[in-house]
């Protein structure tokens, strides 16, 4: 399963100025592999512009995405990231526990999510991690095993549009 942290990536994107195609970023993450389900998490404002519309549409309709959003007043970035944190970490642990998949590949070089990581690894799950070099927290570099460590800049020739 695949979980990305949109907020997280959008910003590396950007970072390096290209757009990216998210149907060729889920084929490099997923390579050969079954892929069991593919989420993406993103805190937004309301009301959602209609080009923001057409692009969930899209990811979920034609791509197979499962679109996780977090809809808050609250116009502080860190409000969302948090809320959204929480929820990417509850979905791989509670997918972990239901045994749904084997390989967790979370795209996101948050630190936040070390308790989740080892938690994963206390129930046997594979945990990869796919973050820009640039953003991936030094408590991730720590636990992830260099074999299992991905970084997005690596591959943006190969996802932009």
């Amino acid at each position: 399963m695949i979980f990305i942290d949109n907020s997280n990536i959008f910003k590396g994107f950007k970072k390096y100025n290209i757009k990216a195609d998210y149907e060729k970023l889920k084929f490099i993450i997923a390579q050969e592999r079954v892929l069991e389900g593919i989420f993406l998490y993103e805190g937004i404002v309301y009301p959602i512009s209609n080009k923001k519309k057409r692009w969930y549409n899209d990811l979920s309709k034609l791509s197979g995405y499962t679109i996780q959003t977090s809809f808050d007043k609250t116009v502080s970035h860190d409000v969302f990231e948090k809320k959204i944190d929480v929820r990417i970490a509850i979905d791989m642990v509670s997918f972990a526990y239901e045994d749904k998949y084997d390989v967790a590949a979370l795209v996101s070089g948050d630190g936040d999510f070390l308790p989740v990581i080892k938690k994963l690894n206390e129930l046997q799950k594979k945990v990869e991690v796919w973050a820009f070099e640039y953003s991936l927290a030094y408590v991730l570099k720590d636990i992830i095993e260099p074999e299992n460590l991905f970084h997005l800049d690596n591959y943006l020739e190969e996802i932009k549009i």
